[in-house]
């Protein structure tokens, strides 16, 4: 996941402290920062702002679109939530973590798999090794095809 490159991802372990973060940056406890927040927490995973929107199957009140758009831009800036682009998707958005984590996508049916960095160590050395670039797979993830699509196409 992403944020700000001058923002430190903020504990928020919790609803709770995430609002409290809030409260301590001086800002309002609306409801629609509320909704955005519930969303996040009730999560499996990450989140498109139109599934925040939507109610998250039911789970949330559903809200307003440039509504929920604003309070995630306003929540990533502070380092509660950050966002990534898996595949050819939006971007979603999750409650930031202090440990990054990178992804692998599926390119077929776009499930997709969080890993910690270290998982990734070892691609990370080849591709340095072979073209001199340092990867990060945190903003941008790993596209190929799962082993259910792989085993289904052949591949």
């Amino acid at each position: 996941m992403t944020r700000a490159p001058s923002v430190r991802a903020r504990s928020a372990p919790n609803l709770a402290a995430a609002l409290a973060s809030l409260r301590d940056h001086g800002l309002r406890l609306s409801s629609a920062r509320r909704v955005v927040l519930s969303a996040l927490f009730a999560a499996d995973g990450p989140l498109s702002a139109e599934q925040i929107a939507d109610g998250v199957g039911g789970r949330v009140p559903a809200s307003d679109i440039a509504s929920v758009y604003r309070n995630l831009e306003t929540l990533e800036r502070l380092g509660i939530v950050s966002h990534v682009h898996l595949g050819h998707s939006p971007s979603l958005y999750a409650i930031a973590t202090e440990g990054e984590q990178e992804y692998l996508t599926c390119e077929r049916c776009a499930a997709f798999t969080a890993v910690t960095p270290d998982e990734l160590d070892e691609v990370r050395r080849a591709i340095r090794r072979r073209f001199g670039y340092v990867a990060s797979f945190s903003h941008f993830p790993i596209v190929g095809l799962c082993e259910a699509c792989a085993q289904a196409t052949g591949a």
